[in-house]
């Protein structure tokens, strides 16, 4: 919750500035319009930004996602991120800058270098990233299942559950899971390259203990994270990786 406040208060803050000072800008000038154009790409963003984390905090599994060891899993679309951070101080100092008329035009530059800050981080809220989990070790839905899905969903924007066992019961369940959103009845019993390319699956999430359910050459593909008791997600290895 402290995440969510703390990034969408400053838009709160500069997004009502904002259109205050499209007012104040002089009706003549060298960059009359860049000054315009500036002010209404951040406004822009800023709204994209701000419904982007609304609809992802209120939307989110309730629980946090495990750490990820070896992999970059920083970016997330209700916390701000070192890019957020960058942007914001860019747009405060600028803000502050661009209302004073002895330093307009230094204000207009911070403004100016936050455009492309303001975009990127729009693009890293809205990077979708699919998880795929193997529901054939689900002997029940009981705490520790649905807490690993939420898991497995919170590391990423869509997860996936694969049954390659005719388990009607439990394939019903996991349909029933807000935290699912799609579910494979028919999956493989080793998943290789080729059906995550054609599902679109970017990672496979396991419990550390399972059985390997994927070819050695998706392990080796690093496409595949081990859920530990201890809340950390560690990239899987073929057997004989981890003899040497």
């Amino acid at each position: 919750y402290g995440g969510f406040v703390d990034a969408v208060c400053d838009k709160a803050f500069v997004v009502p500035c904002w259109i205050a000072l499209l007012h104040s800008i002089p009706s003549s000038g060298h960059i009359r319009w860049a000054q315009y154009l500036t002010l209404i790409f951040l406004i822009l963003a800023e709204v994209a930004s701000g419904c982007i984390r609304f609809r992802a905090y209120f939307t989110s599994v309730g629980i946090p996602a495990p750490k990820v060891e070896g992999f970059d899993f920083s970016t997330s679309a209700v916390k701000a991120d070192h890019v957020g951070k960058a942007k914001q101080t860019f747009e405060m100092v600028g803000s502050a800058l661009f209302i004073l008329p002895l330093t307009r035009y230094l204000g207009f530059v911070f403004l100016f270098l936050a455009v492309p800050l303001a975009y990127e981080s729009v693009r890293r809220k809205v990077n979708s990233r699919v998880m795929y989990v193997n529901g054939n070790g689900f002997e029940k839905m009981d705490h520790k299942v649905l807490k690993f899905l939420m898991q497995a969903k919170a590391m990423g924007s869509k997860l996936i559950v694969g049954f390659s066992e005719k388990k009607t019961d439990m394939i019903l369940t996991a349909c029933a899971c807000s935290c699912v959103d799609e579910v494979i009845a028919e999956a493989p019993k080793k998943l290789d390259l080729m059906f995550l390319e054609k599902q679109g699956i970017d990672y496979v999430i396991s419990s550390v203990g399972d059985e390997q359910f994927v070819t050695d050459e998706t392990l080796g593909a690093a496409r595949c994270l081990a859920i530990g008791e201890d809340a950390i997600a560690r990239p899987l290895k073929a057997k004989d990786e981890k003899a040497d």
